[in-house]
């Protein structure tokens, strides 16, 4: 059986794409022709976001178009609300990126609070979730789609006191490994990709003041990488036919302490 892809159009919803990573990603898509839906938590940040991507948005090529909806990717019916308004406004949904993530600050496991535990897993973990179940059910009867899941390099090695986070995050590498089972009857793709040290608000500390804290105890700085280099190996993933599964990609700054030792 042949499928084409994406259907109907291509219409892509990404979480946490007010700033950071998924603004670069929408404004990669919708160059490349897609329709985006951003969300996040910030409607004035989103209305910014909406207005960034349009002005960096090429009217000479077959550009795509964007809009925004305000909303909590951990809150059910906010997810919900987010994949109905995106079939109402551009009739259907080819692509989810689950982009949504905090990182609580580091503290010792001792002097955790369950408060931070909480919104690490709610909004890494709960939302990717929600966000997956509500594209299985949107994509099942629409011949197939594609998920991607903003992973993390500490999904699979942990930072120094960083329990919360590394937690979540594994347990998002275990939801996708789960989700690319249960898509392949429906057509649905999943993919992972895990990023070290992409350019944000996340990683100024790390080029600044002492640095982050090391697996030896020093702190140190680490080298960066522009989040539209990452947005370019979305776009590329995006557009593969469903019929390929890129199911784990891994995009770091070289030299940074990662899968080969966290210093």
């Amino acid at each position: 059986m042949s499928f084409s892809y994406p259907p109907q159009g291509k219409t892509a919803i990404i979480t946490g794409g007010s700033s950071g990573i998924g603004l670069s990603c929408a404004k990669a898509l919708v160059a490349a022709g897609w329709n985006v839906v951003v969300s996040g938590r910030r409607e004035a940040a989103l209305q910014t976001a909406v207005q960034e991507i349009e002005a960096t948005s090429n009217s000479a090529t077959a550009s795509g178009k964007a809009a925004y909806l305000a909303g909590d990717a951990s809150k059910e019916q906010d997810v919900i609300d987010l994949f109905d308004f995106t079939v109402k406004t551009f009739g259907t949904v080819s692509l989810v990126f689950c982009n949504a993530g905090i990182s609580p600050p580091a503290t010792l496991i001792e002097d955790s609070n369950f408060a931070d535990w909480q919104a690490a897993v709610n909004t890494n973990l709960s939302s990717t979730f929600l966000c997956s179940r509500e594209a299985f059910r949107k994509m099942k009867d629409n011949g197939g789609g594609r998920i991607i899941i903003n992973g993390s390099i500490s999904a699979h090695v942990p930072r120094p006191d960083s329990a919360a986070y590394t937690a979540s995050k594994h347990g998002v590498t275990g939801l996708t490994k789960s989700l690319a089972l249960d898509g392949r009857k429906y057509n649905i793709s999943l993919s992972q990709i895990d990023i070290g040290n992409a350019s944000s608000d996340m990683t100024t500390k790390m080029t600044t003041g002492p640095g982050v804290k090391q697996a030896d105890g020093s702190f140190k700085h680490e080298p960066v990488i522009s989040r539209d280099i990452v947005a370019a190996e979305v776009r590329s993933i995006a557009e593969l036919p469903l019929e390929v599964s890129k199911l784990w990609v891994t995009i770091l700054a070289s030299g940074m302490p990662s899968m080969v030792g966290r210093g």
